[in-house]
């Protein structure tokens, strides 16, 4: 048989087999995922200035996580983050790479109690959960200006 009567058939084999199990592509865009990838950072913000660690949740496992040049593995994982005070992010830009979003923030905490105040910014990669149920943070690195 020639290459020429074997290669439409295949070409029709094939198409026939992916007809047949359409493998689901993730299709992210910016509007889609800026509020609950925000509100995912924010949650993390807000934990670490109570020091709760029970926002493992928002974390991947394995993560990486880095605030000024040290490697964290509990609360306060963002640089500059105290225990008490309040948190803000002042400023954030978010970009969307097939199924990874990428986030370069900048934000403030404060605690009046102690009359502290201490600006960060931060890079945060953030990847859907494996069950559809929101996202993770995979990578963090933080730091505070000298």
């Amino acid at each position: 048989m020639s290459w020429t009567r074997v290669r439409p058939a295949l070409l029709a084999l094939g198409a026939s087999c992916a007809g047949a199990h359409p493998t689901p592509t993730l299709v992210l865009s910016p509007g889609a995922v800026e509020e609950p990838v925000s509100a995912v950072i924010a949650a993390a913000l807000q934990a670490d200035s109570q020091l709760l660690s029970t926002a493992d949740t928002l974390w991947a496992p394995d993560a990486t996580v880095v605030a000024n040049g040290v490697l964290r593995d509990q609360p306060p994982r963002f640089a500059g983050v105290g225990p008490g005070g309040e948190v803000a992010i002042t400023t954030s830009r978010l970009e969307v790479r097939q199924s990874l979003v990428w986030v370069y923030l900048e934000y403030r905490w404060l605690s009046m109690k102690d009359g502290v105040a201490r600006a960060g910014r931060a890079t945060v990669l953030l990847t859907p959960r494996t069950d559809g149920a929101g996202w993770r943070i995979v990578h963090l690195h933080s730091s505070t200006p000298p």
